[in-house]
């Protein structure tokens, strides 16, 4: 085996010491955030961390945990990375199933592989003479030549007992490989299947394992193989001469076990807890807790002394055994709330508001290019919703367990309310004309409180259509623009309903069993858009309190009105476009046809003068990048269309003079565009 190489990763993508303007899109100025954090692995010398994103390959120096590069960013939607022994290679798979060899002091590909799954596990086999690729359909491991991509040669599994998670490991002298498969194909239960790399038999299979199998890796002597189960909370090791179990360990909960042998062979193994979120790490010999980290998301173990992991939402952090604290770096791993609402601009154009899916509202400076938290860290709860005001005035409500706050940003560190109540929230909605917050909790329960005396209003009663299913639950909740009124929707079915809140009663006018999704209120208050069952436009009439008009329309799911209600803007997988209907004059304005590859609308957003649209695709087949695209509502031109993102575009939003647009993608990223050669 060769000795590992310290080798210095290609610079690609980095130029400056500004990490926003590393590889980024024609036409984008800025990227906030480094995209959704996957698979991390280090360098075989330890001085280097590579972190598989969304937008691309970041590779971070350990000792300063300081970026220093971006790579494979033309497509993004990495999903696993692996390195060779020697340091000279890495190899780098995408969601779509393309697995890639890189040069990494000269960072370029060498080689390109297609892979029958992108969740396929691979290694480079000790010597680097092969890459290794697992079929967990097929269980079968080709072995690959890592500079020409070649198959070399094949172990043959059993057809559809490869296993779940199909992890493969080389013993220290490249003779032996050990994967995994499945007793039985419908059985949870694999065994490790042993095999002679140079005559492709099978030489062991090892059972024991009652669920499936997480991590293989051998002893650097060679003379033990250690396997981790996945949720089960179980080490075990065996001795490779007479393949006879030596050691079980056990009582570790519901975890997933990651063993690695330390250099010297001591097995260390991180438990990945499902039952508290945590990671510690174990000494299995001596039954020692070396380290605990809060974390809920994937983690790189390395060397047995090692551990990448994400803290919080908001950082990757490093461990190093003898460490007395980690080392940190700015890295989110979440994608932001699919909605038109959970990107901002405020009014002074200064700030971008951001609304994460599952986390905080975060606050970014666009001239600093830094994020800061809407409310007090040490009072956040996860579940956190943005209320912009029309007076541009932004309210943040955090939701946790049965008790909801209500918070004025920038105002001052404590909220301006609190209230509390027997069961779990789940959605919360606020006005400040009347200074009202409804709350939606499990099982149907609807209150709505008045902000300034604490006091609590109305109780309504949503009715679910299947109220043992704890999925179904009310998902939605929107006061109208003067506060008068409220509308729930909730998962399942049709079952949407409208509340007068000044009397306290249910509107029965409101056609609930048509709704079969709710849209959004009229900045105006006068409409309220929604989908049918049939995936129709539904537009009512508040006012009048009946069915304005049912438009014909292929799967609508996004909607967007013009800051004056002139227009209404429906998208959705309609061949013929976008359609922008006349609300005065009740008809079809016109239709605005995207380029080809946007067939799919997942955001729309009028500019605040009204004079522009912009759109945020969905990602289609054979897309590398996503598609946003922008109209002038006058004319009808297409303006620009711009390529950044690697996915699905959440949300878009203009800055109040319109000389930015802002971009917020499944990709864990915000793009900044620059207006000014386009309008």
């Amino acid at each position: 085996m060769e000795d590992k190489e310290s080798v210095v990763p290609a610079p690609i993508g980095a130029s400056g010491d500004d990490v926003t303007t590393w590889a980024l899109p024609e036409g984008a100025i800025a990227r906030l955030e480094r995209g959704g954090v996957g698979a991390k692995e280090f360098s075989p010398d330890g001085h280097y961390l590579a972190v598989a994103t969304k937008i691309g390959l970041w590779w971070y120096e350990v000792a300063t945990m300081s970026p220093i590069a971006l790579w494979e960013t033309e497509r993004g939607m990495i999903s696993d990375i692996a390195f060779s022994p020697n340091g000279k290679w890495i190899a780098i798979s995408n969601w779509d199933k393309v697995l890639k060899v890189w040069n990494i002091q000269r960072g370029v590909s060498i080689a390109q592989i297609e892979l029958a799954d992108f969740r396929d596990s691979f290694t480079f086999s000790p010597d680097n003479r092969w890459l290794a690729i697992s079929n967990r359909d097929t269980g079968n491991v080709e072995f690959r030549e890592p500079e020409t991509g070649k198959i070399v040669s094949t172990l043959i599994g059993e057809t559809e007992k490869g296993g779940a998670f199909m992890p493969i490991a080389f013993s220290p002298d490249t003779q032996l490989l050990a994967s995994t498969s499945r007793d039985n194909a419908n059985n949870d239960a694999e065994s490790i299947i042993v095999w002679d790399v140079e005559s492709g038999k099978r030489v062991a299979s090892l059972t024991g394992h009652t669920g499936y199998i997480y991590r293989l890796c051998f002893s650097p002597c060679g003379r033990f193989l250690a396997s981790g189960g996945e949720e089960d909370g179980t080490v075990r090791v065996w001795n490779v001469e007479s393949w006879q179990e030596i050691n079980a360990y056990i009582g570790y909960g519901k975890s997933d076990m990651i063993p690695s042998y330390s250099p010297e062979g001591v097995l260390r193994v991180a438990v990945v807890s499902y039952d508290d979120d945590t990671v510690p790490v174990w000494d299995l010999e001596n039954n020692e807790k070396l380290y605990t980290v809060d974390s809920e998301a994937s983690v790189a173990f390395s060397s047995g002394s090692q551990l990448a992991y994400q803290y919080g939402h908001e950082f990757l952090e490093v461990w190093t055994l003898g460490d007395a604290n980690p080392r940190r770096t700015v890295q989110t791993c979440m994608s932001f709330v699919d909605t038109s609402e959970s990107l901002r601009f405020s009014q002074d154009g200064k700030t971008i508001v951001a609304e994460y899916r599952y986390g905080s509202v975060l606050l970014w400076d666009i001239e600093s290019k830094q994020a800061r938290p809407a409310i007090p860290t040490e009072s956040a709860a996860k579940n956190q919703h943005i209320h912009v005001s029309s007076e541009g005035e932004l309210y943040v409500i955090s939701i946790h367990k049965n008790t909801v706050k209500l918070w004025k940003v920038g105002s001052c560190r404590s909220p301006i309310a609190e209230f509390t109540d027997n069961e779990p929230g789940r959605v919360a909605a606020f006005t400040p004309i009347n200074s009202k917050l409804a709350l939606a909790h499990e099982g149907g329960n609807l209150i709505v409180w008045d902000v300034q005396s604490g006091d609590k209003l109305h109780a309504f009663r949503h009715p679910l259509q299947t109220p043992t299913d704890d999925s179904d639950q009310v998902w939605k909740l929107m006061f109208s623009p003067d506060g008068r009124l409220l509308i729930s929707d909730a998962e399942y079915g049709p079952n949407a309903r409208l509340w007068d809140v000044e009397r306290g009663e249910e509107i029965q006018d409101f056609p609930s069993d048509e709704f079969g999704d709710v849209g959004t209120f009229s900045p105006c208050g006068q409409y309220l858009t929604g989908i049918s069952s049939g995936k129709n436009i539904i537009l009512w009439d508040l006012k009048r309190r009946e069915t304005l008009t049912t438009l014909r329309f292929l799967r609508a799911c996004e909607f967007a009105y013009s800051p004056c209600s002139s227009y209404l803007a429906c998208g959705g997988e309609d061949t013929r476009g976008i359609l922008l209907w006349d609300l005065k004059r009740r008809e079809i304005y016109k239709w605005l046809l995207p380029p080809e590859g946007c067939e799919d609308v997942h955001s729309l957003k009028f500019s605040s003068c009204g004079q522009y649209l912009a759109l945020g695709a969905a990602w289609e087949t054979g897309l590398e990048k996503v598609p946003i695209c922008l109209w002038e509502i006058e004319t009808g031109k297409h303006i620009v269309t711009f390529w950044g993102h690697a996915t699905d575009v959440q949300a878009v939003a203009f800055s109040p003079n319109n000389e930015l647009l802002a971009s917020a993608s499944f990709d864990g990223s915000i793009l900044l565009w620059d207006m000014e050669p386009y309008l």
